[in-house]
């Protein structure tokens, strides 16, 4: 065959083993290049061959034998085992390694599917195929969720979704992947409605902390969107700061729930607001303006003259921005609080500070204005935000809010600052456990944006896997404006990143808590949150 011209021997200069495209030189691309515009096939040799040829545009087939047991988790079959098998263009067959949701032998069990000759037999199998490389190359999803797909819309029907949602995925200028998904809602469409809600006792993953809620508030609507939302003391920052375990899940920002101050604002950062009429907004919010503590007889003022100040004659009270290791005691009783919950009480002495301990709102208040019966050690406090002289957050009207961030975009411009919103002072970033102020790591991500229209999109990007480097915060702004958004803040990122639609988790975790009992591959699993933002439409 090679004699007769039928079979061409191309030499390439390849250091790796399988087939790595950037080695191959000119010559070899060339080919290649002639392949697939004559709508020809390949056919690849060898175990490492199958895993680096999954994404090249050219229908192919795989044929080997499974040698290591990497391979074998990759591909959904034993060790040892044969493998032939067809690939269309562009489609890689196991997705999300090491966490995967798709195997080969899954992708090749649907591909003789009754589903498939379905659809084959309707549309053809040339346009069936385009219609998968096409995703495969703009979305990434799972092929059993694509064929389902693509059957609901040759259905004729005039039903309106009410979340739209979808796979998405790129290539980023530096030629690195992302893949997630998006959420979309349309708040002018539908009465929709908003709540946050608060694990209760310990941290759960997010359809738990779905099912919490509506046991707790007896909402009988179906939640049909949910996302993890703001920062929280976890195990490991409670651990480094030497605390004890009941901080552990005290939020680290505002949450207002059922208008019901959980945590005072304890930055300059970004939160998500629902009021009382379902309106949302996303604006950075502060606890400059101050705020009163409200007793059984009386109530204790805070104001805006005594923030991140000393007074021996007022109540003072420091945020998270304040810079300095310790606080000035002088005499005062230094309260610290955690979210609403009074932690720790120190009668200072004259001339003695109190070293900083970063995990919320600390009060500085003189001796003589100090109420034993209104602070004690465990005890939630009634606290109540003044509002600033200049643009009102009109607190009275807020059902819920979530701080997180960043904020991402503002009038739809990019706006993002780290300095302005306090993540990069020292005791910003010991309350962080990766440090979220670097605006160049990628991983995991998930942000909302809203628009002027009415629009409501939840984005979240997958990391740590096969498919997707995750993204900065400037990469989240890039694909976040090419939806339109006009404003966007950031979530909770990392592992901690979920987003459920319709009581089904969308995003890809690169986490599962027996990581140690099978290092190769196991499937992806919720991280527990401390709390979540979910939706419904109101019937």
């Amino acid at each position: 065959m090679y004699k007769a011209g039928v079979v061409q021997i191309i030499e390439t200069k390849q250091w790796s083993e399988g087939v790595h495209f950037p080695q191959m030189g000119a010559k070899a691309i060339k080919i290649l290049r002639d392949i697939k515009a004559a709508d020809g096939f390949l056919i690849t040799n060898g175990e490492y061959a199958a895993m680096m040829t999954d994404i090249i545009e050219i229908d192919h087939f795989h044929i080997g034998k499974v040698m290591y047991e990497m391979t074998a988790k990759i591909m959904g079959i034993p060790k040892g085992s044969g493998f032939i098998q067809f690939v269309p263009a562009g489609v890689r067959t196991t997705l999300a390694y090491p966490t995967p949701i798709q195997t080969a032998k899954d992708f090749d069990v649907v591909l003789k599917s009754e589903l498939y000759q379905e659809l084959k037999n309707t549309l053809g199998e040339k346009e069936l195929l385009h219609m998968v490389t096409e995703d495969a190359i703009k979305n990434g999803t799972p092929i059993a969720k694509l064929l389902t797909q693509i059957k609901e819309g040759l259905k004729d029907t005039d039903t309106v979704q009410k979340v739209k949602s979808s796979y998405a995925g790129g290539v980023y200028e530096d030629g690195l992947p992302w893949s997630g998904v998006l959420a979309e809602i349309d708040t002018k469409k539908h009465h929709w409605k908003f709540a946050a809600h608060i694990a209760n006792k310990e941290p759960k993953n997010v359809p738990a902390l779905v099912n919490e809620y509506r046991k707790k508030s007896n909402n009988s609507n179906k939640i049909e969107l949910a996302w993890n939302g703001g920062y929280i003391l976890n195990p490991e920052l409670v651990g480094k700061l030497g605390l004890p375990e009941t901080y552990i899940g005290s939020p680290l920002g505002l949450l207002i729930m059922n208008n019901k101050v959980f945590c005072p604002p304890l930055f300059n950062k970004p939160a998500f607001i629902i009021y009382k009429n379902g309106d949302v907004d996303i604006r950075k919010v502060n606890s400059k303006a101050g705020f009163s503590i409200k007793g059984k007889r009386k109530a204790l003022t805070f104001t805006s003259a005594n923030y991140n100040n000393h007074s021996n004659t007022e109540p003072c009270f420091y945020d998270l921005s304040y810079t300095e290791a310790t606080f000035e005691g002088n005499g005062n009783v230094i309260v610290r609080l955690a979210g609403n919950t009074v932690k720790e009480i120190i009668k200072t002495k004259k001339k003695e500070d109190v070293p900083v301990i970063p995990v919320g709102i600390t009060l500085s208040i003189p001796a003589g204005l100090f109420s034993e019966a209104m602070f004690k050690d465990g005890k939630p406090l009634d606290i109540q935000l003044l509002e600033p002289e200049e643009n009102p957050y009109k607190w009275d009207e807020v059902s819920y809010a979530i701080e997180a961030g960043p904020m991402l975009i503002d009038e739809g411009k990019q706006i993002l600052n780290m300095e302005d919103e306090g993540w990069k002072t020292t005791n910003s970033i010991k309350t962080q456990a990766a440090r979220l102020d670097f605006t160049d790591m990628r991983g995991p991500k998930i942000a909302v944006g809203i628009t002027k229209e009415g629009r409501l999109m939840v984005l979240m990007v997958n990391g740590r896997i096969r498919e997707s480097v995750g993204a900065t915060h400037f990469d989240m702004v890039d694909i976040l404006l090419k939806y339109g958004m006009d404003k966007a803040m950031g979530f909770d990122p990392g592992g901690s990143s979920t987003l459920v639609v319709d009581g089904n988790i969308m995003n890809i975790s690169p986490y599962n808590k027996n990581y140690e009992k099978d290092i190769y591959a196991l499937p992806p699993e919720p991280r527990f949150v401390a709390n979540a933002i979910m939706g419904w439409i109101e019937e």
